[in-house]
């Protein structure tokens, strides 16, 4: 009996717009708001609009951050309102948060679409996440995310080897770099999903990176987020991202993208607009 073909790989355009765009997906999907953008959105969008202007500029990013939290982002969870309205008022970042903010690591993750220039790569993702997040543990987690990301968008899989080494290269906790290490280890068991508002950001981004590492199907993970409940909006962003990059999204079905609105149309422009940079 002949073999069905194996899919076709998919190129560099597909990825990048699978990435932009399922971010969107992923975050409207697991909460779905009318009439404004989701944070991670807003947060990532301003990151964009950096990447693609000829450099990031931390004080610039920080009041496009500012100006969404005065026109769009009233209802902003209350760890970002923290760190947006230090920004705003003080121009430096927020010295302390009562816990740390997967929004941060959503804020960052665009940065990995510079491969081209991996130590800005790293060190952006860094610095961005701290803006939103005074942990270091959280801006790791972040540059972990970006450096996993990036590797996705090649087309490359084993994420794993680059990750830690940057972590270790940036003196990350034994826990972190465990975390981590452990990835690959034990496909049969993955990590506690974590819920709630605000998720501890290790945690969350080791649940994330086990679910790209190990799951074949993006869409059975984000089905499976959408229908749980009680999951910060950020982490729906940022598995669909990975996924989107991972696999594309030739497998999602139209009503995500329907239900991803104007958002969605704006990524894929950008993800056009990136192919002939």
């Amino acid at each position: 009996m002949e073999q069905p073909a194996a899919p076709a790989p998919l190129d560099p355009m597909a990825r990048r717009e699978g990435f932009l765009v399922g971010a969107v997906v992923g975050a409207a999907l697991v909460g779905p708001v009318a009439g404004c953008r989701h944070a991670a959105t807003a947060l990532g969008d301003a990151l964009l609009i950096e990447l693609t202007s000829g450099g990031v500029d931390l004080r610039r990013l920080a009041g496009r951050w500012t100006d969404w939290q005065r026109d769009e982002g009233g209802a902003a969870d209350p760890l970002l309102a923290m760190a947006l309205d230090h920004l705003r008022d003080f121009d430096a970042p927020v010295a302390a948060l009562p816990s740390g903010s997967i929004l941060a690591v959503a804020a960052a993750l665009p940065a990995a679409l510079a491969s081209a220039s991996p130590r800005a790569m790293i060190a952006g993702s860094f610095h961005v996440a701290r803006m939103l997040d005074p942990h270091d543990t959280t801006a790791l987690a972040a540059m972990a995310t970006v450096l996993a990301a990036s590797a996705l968008l090649e087309g490359r899989r084993d994420f794993v080897p680059d990750v830690v080494a940057a972590l270790r290269a940036n003196d990350a906790s034994a826990g972190l770099l465990e975390a981590i290490r452990t990835i690959p280890r034990d496909p049969g068991t993955p990590p506690a999903l974590p819920s709630g508002e605000h998720p501890d950001p290790v945690a969350a981004v080791t649940w994330l990176l086990w679910q790209v590492y190990h799951r074949p199907r993006g869409f059975d993970v984000l089905h499976d987020l959408a229908h749980h409940g009680a999951i910060s909006p950020a982490i729906g962003a940022i598995a669909g991202a990975l996924f989107g990059a991972r696999d594309g999204m030739a497998s999602w079905p139209e009503a995500w993208f329907t239900a991803a609105g104007e958002d969605l149309v704006l990524r894929r422009a950008l993800a056009r607009r990136m192919a002939s940079l």
